[in-house]
C-alpha cells in the first residue's frame, strides 16, 4: 500500500476527493487527471476539490504527496534551543522522503533485471522489464527503430506524407479514391484523346456548345456570338438527318441568281425553247412585238399562216388570219391586188362591190344571166360598163 499517494477512478457525480496520507505543508501535495495536473482548492486538510477539469467518469485522479526535497525544513544552529516541533519536523521531512522514495521503488518488480536492449513497463501493479519487440526494438544507446512492414494506414498522420516521401511511379489508380482527381491536380494540356471515354463528353463541358446542346434530329449547331445552340434549320433550305438539303418551292429570287449562272433554256418553262433560239434575242433593243408592229418596209420570206396576224391599229384584239390549207400540195396560189380600194365585208353573202374603173378579163358571169344591150359611157371620176335589160 502507498503511503504518500492515493488513486480513485472518478464516476462523473463528485468532484471532491479525500487526503488519506498526512502531509507537512498543502504545497506539497498535487493532483493529476489521467497524468495531467489538475486545478484544485483545499475543503480541509483531508479533501480536495477540483475545480478543473469536469470530470465525467472514468477519469483516473491521482492524489500525490512530494515533500520538498531541495530546501530543508529545520536548520541547526549551534547553541540554540531544540524544541520537539523542530525536531518532528526535521525527522518527518526525512521520513515522508523516504516513503515517497520507497513508493516509487514499489513499483518496479522485484525479478526485474537490467538486460540489454530491455525496458521497464507497467502492468497495472509495477514495472517488470521487458524486451521491445513488435512495431519497435530500441538499442541499449536508446535509438529506436520501426521495423520493416509494420506501418499501417492508421498510425500516419492526416496530410503528412509528401511527394518527397514517395518513390518515383509508385502510385497506381488502385490506391486514387473514386473522384479524388480534380482539376488543380491534372497538369496542362495532359489530358489526351485516348484518356476521353466514347460519348463522355456533353455540350455542358465544351465551351463553344450551349448547355443544351443535343443531336435533335435534323438540326444543326449555329453560333450566336457566345457559343453554338442547337436549331432546326427552316426557311429557304431546309436538311434531313442524313445531310440531304431541299430548296422550298418559289423562294429563289433574281437576286439569288448569280449572273454568271449561265442558266440552260431547258430550265425555262417547259424547257421546248433552245439556247441557241435564246440566242436570237441578244441585240434587241426594245419589245419584241411593238418592233413587228413597227415594220413599214422590208422583205418577209416565209410566215406560217398560224402565227401570222394583221391587227387593227388601234385595237390589237381585232386580227385577220390567212389560212392557206386548202391549196393543193406543191402549190403556190397568188393574190394580186387590184389597183382599187376592195371591201370584202359582203363576200360571204356572194356580193363584191367594186369601185372605180375595173377590167375583167376571161371572166364567166354564172349568175345572173344577163339579158340586154352593152353601153358604155365616160364619166369625170372614171369609166362605167353599164347593163341594159
Amino acid at each position: 500500500m502507498a503511503n504518500s499517494k492515493v488513486q480513485y477512478t472518478a464516476d462523473g457525480s463528485t468532484q471532491t476527493f479525500a487526503v488519506t496520507f498526512p502531509f507537512i505543508s498543502r504545497n506539497h501535495v498535487s493532483v493529476e487527471v489521467d497524468g495531467v495536473a489538475a486545478t484544485f482548492t483545499w475543503n480541509n486538510d483531508s479533501q480536495v476539490l477540483i475545480s478543473s477539469p469536469t470530470l465525467s467518469g472514468g477519469e483516473k485522479v491521482l492524489l500525490i504527496r512530494s515533500t520538498s526535497r531541495d530546501t530543508r525544513l529545520v536548520d541547526y544552529v549551534d547553541g540554540s534551543n531544540l524544541t520537539e516541533t523542530d525536531l518532528d519536523l526535521d525527522s518527518k521531512q526525512a521520513f515522508y522522503m523516504a516513503q515517497e522514495s520507497l513508493d516509487e521503488l514499489t513499483l518496479i518488480d522485484d525479478d526485474a533485471l537490467a538486460t540489454s536492449g530491455y525496458v521497464l513497463v507497467a502492468d497495472g501493479t509495477d514495472f517488470k522489464s521487458v524486451a521491445v519487440s513488435g512495431d519497435v526494438t530500441i538499442s541499449t544507446a536508446g535509438a529506436v527503430t520501426i521495423g520493416a512492414g509494420t506501418v499501417e494506414t492508421a498510425m500516419i498522420a492526416a496530410d503528412a506524407i509528401n511527394g518527397t516521401r514517395l518513390a518515383d511511379d509508385a502510385v497506381d489508380s488502385e490506391h486514387y479514391t473514386d473522384g479524388s482527381i480534380d482539376t488543380a491536380h491534372i497538369a496542362d494540356v495532359n489530358v489526351t484523346t485516348a484518356k476521353i471515354a466514347d460519348d463522355a463528353i456533353t455540350g455542358a463541358k465544351i465551351a463553344l456548345f450551349d448547355d443544351s446542346y443535343a443531336a435533335t434530329t435534323t438540326h444543326i449547331l449555329v453560333a450566336d456570338g457566345t457559343d453554338f445552340d442547337n436549331v432546326a434549320m427552316t426557311g429557304d433550305v431546309t436538311i434531313s438527318n442524313s445531310g440531304v438539303t431541299s430548296i422550298a418551292s418559289e423562294v429563289i429570287g433574281n437576286a439569288d441568281i448569280n449572273g454568271s449562272a449561265a442558266i440552260d433554256a431547258s430550265k425555262i418553262h417547259n424547257g421546248t425553247v433552245s439556247n441557241t433560239e435564246f440566242g436570237y434575242l441578244n441585240g434587241l433593243g426594245s419589245n419584241i412585238q411593238t418592233q413587228l408592229n413597227g415594220i413599214s418596209a422590208g422583205e418577209v420570206s416565209t410566215v406560217q399562216d398560224d402565227i401570222f396576224r394583221v391587227q387593227d391599229n388601234s385595237d390589237n384584239t381585232k386580227q385577220l388570219a390567212f389560212q392557206v390549207s386548202g391549196v393543193a400540195t406543191g402549190t403556190t396560189r397568188t393574190i394580186t391586188m387590184p389597183d382599187a380600194n376592195v371591201d370584202l365585208g359582203s363576200m360571204g353573202t356572194g356580193d363584191v362591190t367594186l369601185t372605180g374603173s375595173q377590167t375583167l378579163t376571161n371572166k364567166t358571169l354564172t349568175s345572173p344571166v344577163i339579158d340586154g344591150t352593152w353601153s358604155s359611157y365616160t364619166t369625170s371620176t372614171g369609166k362605167a360598163l353599164v347593163m341594159g335589160f
